[in-house]
């Protein structure tokens, strides 16, 4: 097992800037070692430097290590409570208010469970034609396998029991196909999704958004980003927008935070504050 130590860390981050001008820097410190750990250990890599040298002489690879370097959600229908909530009761009113298409923006896909989740809740209410979808990643590589709908076989079973436990009106299964490692879900579903490669600064967000789904990610940073990531989000949502983040994340602690009214704290929903 690799160990990195703080120097270790800090000579990444640092290279990574000078080379490529990213700045890991506002990342949490414990969780952004092991993800580097995993990744010098997948990639047949032996210690910093090793890494460092294969991101400098390989320009390829980093797109490779943004993807590696993400936190892929868990399993699909994740906190079936907030997927009953939004079917049943935010997402028919708010979308039969609103004028022109809804727009929904997911800013930070990996795997894609939560992109596929929430299309699969808009189809069962036929309301795919109503909304506008769009999903942002740090990596090439992340957006590559999304559209292919890849997925790992072992999410299968906890995701179908999400699936009931969240109301769904079909059958899981009918929303994916069986291969010997993965399963592959089906593509239409994704077919009018906007995609698009977001830099780690968030620099390059869509405008009149009325649903952002940024669950479990806000943990990964430093206070510092999470006040700047909160003020983009912020600035991307409509008058009337909802922003949801993980049901044990709360926006305290930083100067956006005044910003935000929370809605539903028991899944973590916030409000844009209107002020004045």
């Amino acid at each position: 097992m690799t160990e990195l130590g703080i120097v270790d860390i800090r000579e990444i981050i640092r290279a990574i800037k000078s080379i490529y001008n990213y700045d890991f820097g506002n990342y949490a410190l414990t969780s952004f070692k092991q993800r580097l750990e995993r990744l010098i250990i997948r990639n047949n890599l032996s210690n910093a430097e090793s890494l460092i040298k294969k991101l400098r002489d390989e320009p390829d690879f980093f797109d490779i290590f943004l993807h590696e370097i993400s936190v892929p959600s868990t399993e699909m229908f994740r906190d079936p409570s907030l997927w009953r909530w939004l079917r049943e009761d935010l997402l028919p009113s708010a979308i039969e208010k609103c004028v022109g298409q809804y727009k929904i923006w997911l800013p930070h896909c990996v795997s894609g469970g939560e992109l596929f989740t929430l299309m699969i809740v808009l189809s069962e209410l036929n309301l795919m034609d109503k909304v506008s979808i769009f999903a942002s990643s740090i990596s090439d590589k992340s957006l590559e396998i999304i559209r292919e709908g890849q997925y790992d076989l072992k999410k299968i079973e906890v995701s179908t029991e999400n699936y009931i436990r969240a109301n769904g009106t079909a059958a899981f299964m009918d929303y994916y196909k069986l291969d010997r490692y993965y399963a592959f879900r089906d593509p239409a579903l994704i077919a009018n999704v906007e995609f698009n490669k977001l830099n780690i600064s968030f620099d390059n967000a869509p405008t009149n958004i009325k649903l952002i789904l940024f669950r479990n990610n806000l943990i990964y940073y430093n206070p510092g980003m999470q006040d700047r990531i909160l003020s983009v989000l912020n600035n991307s949502l409509s008058a009337t927008g909802h922003l949801i983040i993980g049901i044990k994340e709360r926006i305290t602690g930083v100067s956006s935070g005044k910003e935000f009214e929370i809605t539903n704290e028991a899944e973590s929903v916030y409000k844009k504050r209107i002020i004045g």
